[in-house]
Order: structure tokens, then sequence, then C-alpha cells
């Protein structure tokens, strides 16, 4: 009965760290995508600029 509890106990556990790498993976994505739209803007505002002159 101990081992049931503990095997569960370590099958919740790894579960939780499985779900917690996915939520940091999305997190980094997210972080990322946002990062590479900004450049994405503002290299197309200095190609604007140097079209102009």
């Amino acid at each position: 009965k101990m081992q049931e509890r503990q095997e569960k106990k370590l099958v919740r556990d790894l579960a939780r760290q499985l779900e917690e790498a996915k939520q940091r993976e999305r997190e980094e994505k997210k972080r990322r995508r946002e990062e590479n739209l900004k450049r994405r803007l503002e290299n197309e505002r200095k190609a604007e600029i140097v079209q102009v002159v």
C-alpha cells in the first residue's frame, strides 16, 4: 500500500513537471514571436525611411 501511494505521487510529480515544461515552452515561443514582430516592424520603418531618402 505504501508503494502504491509513492508511485502515485511520482506519477503526479512527473505530470506536473511535464505541464510546467510545456508552459515554459509556450511562454518562450510567445516571447520570441513578439520579439520577431517588433524587429520586423522596426526593419519596415527603417526601410521606409531609407526609401524616402
